[in-house]
């Protein structure tokens, strides 16, 4: 690791800004998902990033036959045929190139379309975003999302573009990935017994073991073949959709067959409590552990580690969220062991 020191000096500021405890766990804890993230690199290095980036770009445009040949021809040759925007994807080694290489497009968009004063509204923000391929940055590969949703919540108006762009440069900086990741990582409390699965909520999202383990309960109680991938809900971007996904109707049926006292609304009511802590204080979360108690004679399992394939254009391996927490979960332990 390079710069020690100056590792370590971050660490300690960014724990004491977001006033969490210096404690070893914390730190090893941290140390262990930078580790297994970047290796300690601020802005990584993705092998073949910029083809990766390349093919995947194409491969959504070939989805439309013509138009989509016209689109990438326009890449090859815009602004000019020497330093085009798909050469300067196809050019880039670390996060931050290719982020800049999309800025750059959207720039150029926005000028010739004659959109600028939308983008500074804040108004074509979320479309722009749901458009930009790195998702995740810097040494913890922190969710852009949870980034901009934590400083949304500080204001009263729009992020602009500009906006948009200060939260993601600080993510590229050793102080400011840590300053979103230890957020993410640590600024919740769990009920968890082991790490493993902070970890793996640190992957799939808050409280995704605990929804997890839920998700075994009601499988096991309505025989429905659940995936237990800690999403109680079917989603459209952060919002929860209105259709009734899997899980829920499987707690309708379980709900039925044994006759509780919960209606449609309160079980949807207690779903969109789904990430939060709130969700184990519901009604239905308690009466379907109990159920389960009751039938099979063991305690409900309170988490377990989801079971996701991970997809991204920088994973170029088969990697589960438990491949995830389970070497994370190593790491820590080795640095826990270290007097």
């Amino acid at each position: 690791m390079k710069d020690t020191k100056g590792w370590a000096a971050d660490l300690h500021a960014v724990l004491v800004e977001n006033g969490f405890p210096l404690s070893k766990e914390n730190v090893c804890a941290t140390i262990a998902i930078i580790d297994q993230e970047s290796g300690f690199a601020a802005n990584p290095a993705v092998p073949g990033l910029g083809r990766l980036a390349e093919n995947a770009i194409s491969e959504k445009l070939r989805a439309y036959p013509i138009i989509g040949l016209q689109v990438i021809d326009y890449l090859e040759r815009t602004p000019s045929p020497d330093d085009s925007f798909m050469q300067r994807i196809r050019a880039s080694r670390t996060e931050r190139d290719l982020d800049l290489a999309y800025r750059r497009l959207v720039a150029h968009a926005a000028d010739r379309a004659s959109i600028g004063v939308a983008l500074n509204s804040g108004l074509l923000n979320s479309v722009i975003e749901d458009r930009n391929e790195i998702s995740t940055i810097g040494s913890m590969q922190v969710s852009v999302e949870f980034a901009l949703e934590t400083e949304r919540d500080k204001r009263w108006t729009h992020m602009t573009l500009k906006d948009v762009y200060a939260v993601r440069d600080a993510l590229y900086t050793r102080k400011g990935g840590m300053l979103y990741g230890t957020r993410l990582l640590l600024g919740y409390e769990t009920g968890y017994d082991k790490k493993a699965y902070r970890f793996a909520d640190y992957n799939a999202g808050r409280y995704a073991s605990r929804n997890a383990a839920f998700q075994f309960v009601v499988s096991e109680l309505s025989g429905a073949d659940l995936s237990r991938d800690g999403d109680l809900l079917s989603y459209r971007g952060s919002r929860a959709a209105k259709d009734v996904s899997k899980t829920e109707a499987a707690i309708q049926a379980a709900v039925k067959q044994l006759k509780l006292t919960l209606t449609g609304a309160e079980i949807r009511r207690d779903l969109l409590k789904e990430k939060s802590k709130e969700f184990d204080k519901t009604s239905m979360f308690r009466l379907l552990r109990q159920a389960y108690e009751e039938r099979f004679g063991k305690a409900a399992p309170f988490a377990m580690i989801p079971e996701i394939e991970l997809s991204s254009i920088k994973i170029t391996r088969k990697m589960t969220t438990r491949n995830f927490a389970e070497s994370v979960d190593r790491r820590y332990r080795r640095c826990m062991a270290v007097n």
